[in-house]
Order: C-alpha cells, then sequence, then structure tokens
C-alpha cells in the first residue's frame, strides 16, 4: 500500500508581510514606552544627584555657619586672591571627593588655584545629569585661554548650578543678588527669610559642546560671569536666549546671546516637561515648564517677602 505523501504548508508572501508589518507596528508602540521609562529613571537620577549636592551645601553650611561664595571673585575681575573658583570647590568634601579638593588647595594661588589646577577634568557623579546628552563635558576646545603662556583646558562643566535670584546677576564687580548665592557671598539659612521650603538653592542647565569657542555655561574651575548660577528671571527651558557675559555657543535647546551688562542662565533640562530644582530646605522638586511666572521669580528670592503656594 502506498504511503500517503503529507502535504507542507508555507506562508504566502502576503502573509508574511503581514506579520511584518504587525512587529513593526509593536516595535513602534513599544518603543516610545521604553523611552519614557528610561528618562523617567534618568529623570530619577538627576533627582538624587541634586539631592547629594544640597546635602553636602547643608553639610558645609553646618560646619562653617554659612553656604559657601557663589564665586570667589568679583564677577568679572581679577581681585586678590585671584582664584577663579565657586561654590563647587567648597563643597568637593562633602560629595566624597576630598583628594580632588586638596588638589585644587595644592595648585599655584598666585595664578588662582581653580584656573591651574590639574585633574580638572575629573568626573564627580553627582554634578552631572544622565538626561543629558551632552554631559559629562571634560574637555574643551583648547585655543582661547592661555595663563603664563600656557594654554588652559576648562575641565568638567557641571549641570547642577545655584540660584542667584530672580534678576539678571548685573554687570561690573557684582557683589550681591537677590538669591542665596553671588560673589563672595556667605549666605545662612537663616537669612533665608522667604523660607527654605520656597527658596530655590540648586537647579540644572543643559550643557553645549564647543564650536570655535568655549561654552562657559556649567564651567566651574575658572569661573566668570556667574557660569555655575541660575536665575529665575525666565521660566524652566524658556525659549529666551541665556545672556551670556563672556564667550557662547548658540543652540536650539540651550539658546545663548552676548550679554555683558546683565547676563543671566535659565534653568534648562532634558527632562519631559520640567526641570528639578532642590529647595534651600534640601527637598527636590520637579517644577513644570507651565509654572506660574509669578511664582518661579518669587521661588529665586531669599527675603523678598513674597507668599509662595501650590508650584
Amino acid at each position: 500500500m502506498a504511503r500517503l505523501r503529507q502535504r507542507r504548508f508555507a506562508f504566502t508572501l502576503i502573509e508574511l508581510l503581514v506579520v511584518i508589518a504587525i512587529i513593526a507596528i509593536l516595535i513602534g508602540l513599544l518603543l516610545p514606552a521604553v523611552q519614557k521609562v528610561r528618562e523617567a529613571a534618568a529623570r530619577m537620577k538627576c533627582s538624587s544627584n541634586m539631592r547629594q549636592v544640597a546635602i553636602a551645601l547643608h553639610s558645609y553650611h553646618d560646619a562653617l555657619g554659612n553656604l559657601p561664595p557663589g564665586q570667589y571673585n568679583n564677577f568679572y575681575g581679577n581681585d586678590a586672591p585671584f582664584i577663579r573658583g565657586c561654590w563647587v570647590h567648597a563643597v568637593l568634601p562633602y560629595m566624597e571627593q576630598g583628594n580632588l579638593y586638596q588638589n585644587f588647595q595644592n595648585s599655584n594661588t598666585a595664578n588662582g588655584w581653580a584656573l591651574l589646577a590639574t585633574r580638572k577634568e575629573t568626573l564627580v557623579p553627582p554634578l552631572v545629569c544622565p538626561s543629558d546628552p551632552n554631559s559629562p563635558k571634560t574637555t574643551t576646545i583648547d585655543t582661547n585661554t592661555t595663563t603664563a603662556g600656557i594654554t588652559e583646558m576648562q575641565g568638567l562643566h557641571t549641570n547642577m548650578v545655584v540660584c542667584a535670584g530672580s534678576t539678571g546677576y548685573g554687570g561690573g564687580l557684582l557683589t550681591s543678588n537677590n538669591g542665596i548665592f553671588y560673589v563672595k557671598s556667605r549666605t545662612r539659612l537663616t537669612d533665608i527669610t522667604d523660607g527654605t521650603s520656597n527658596t530655590a538653592m540648586v537647579s540644572e542647565i543643559r550643557l553645549v559642546p564647543d564650536q570655535g569657542t568655549n561654552d562657559l555655561r556649567g564651567r566651574y574651575s575658572n569661573s566668570w560671569y556667574g557660569n555655575s548660577w541660575f536665575s529665575t528671571l525666565y521660566p524652566p527651558n524658556t525659549t529666551t536666549a541665556d545672556g551670556v557675559g563672556y564667550q557662547g555657543v548658540n543652540t536650539v535647546y540651550a539658546p545663548s546671546t552676548a550679554n555683558t551688562g546683565n547676563p543671566y542662565l535659565s534653568a534648562r533640562a532634558n527632562h519631559t516637561g520640567g526641570v528639578n530644582v532642590a529647595m534651600a530646605d534640601a527637598s527636590v522638586r520637579f517644577i513644570s515648564n507651565t509654572i506660574n511666572v509669578t511664582t518661579w521669580n518669587a521661588l529665586g528670592s531669599r527675603a523678598n517677602g513674597e507668599v509662595v503656594s501650590n508650584f
């Protein structure tokens, strides 16, 4: 008796195309969800980093009785001692960076220990935001800063910046703004009469790759023009360009324009819909881009007497 031959089945071309289309649709639906989860995790990590910075600032305050200076030298001037440092250097020991802090302290103080120090490119994890595609920024173009005949690289640029107030920074030899940090500031928590839970202390900016010149935003060594500060003059992620006092690279997500008379940086982030902000009580809040502008302005000042709620 002859054996029956089994019939073999295969996909037709149409069926194969349908299967491929279904898989493509599923991938298309899945990728945004994966990206949302990834961004949520990055935002949480950024928030954790910012809280570490806020706690470090509080630890400095506990040890010395005040918060560190926003910037050690005049806003744009070479007063003695010529340091070119800012608040970041002061809190390094409180972020498990004691050796890096000592490295700066051991540098040539006659010519600015924050300017000429080695290891400026050292990554300090709490100072960066994982959502920023340009962070960590540790190297710069090396053609436009020369000290004593030596061309200097600029080192790490931080996403984390401190609040100088609700206005532009002013020009000349700036010594005061209405925020917690300014040139040679020594603000105490008791000076924040608007309330530590209602006053911004730390937020974030987006970094910009150098293109023909150094973009100073976030540069913490060789500090000039408050490049490690931010202002609540404009809302988070505003389309209004940062007014940079000295050099800058204009981009869509971090626009800038020259402003030597009254420069300022606005809070910016790659997070969806807003930025992280650490208040003066060290709590971290996520502030929406659509926050009421008057409320956002009020969060920047330390002692203006504004009443702030529901932000």
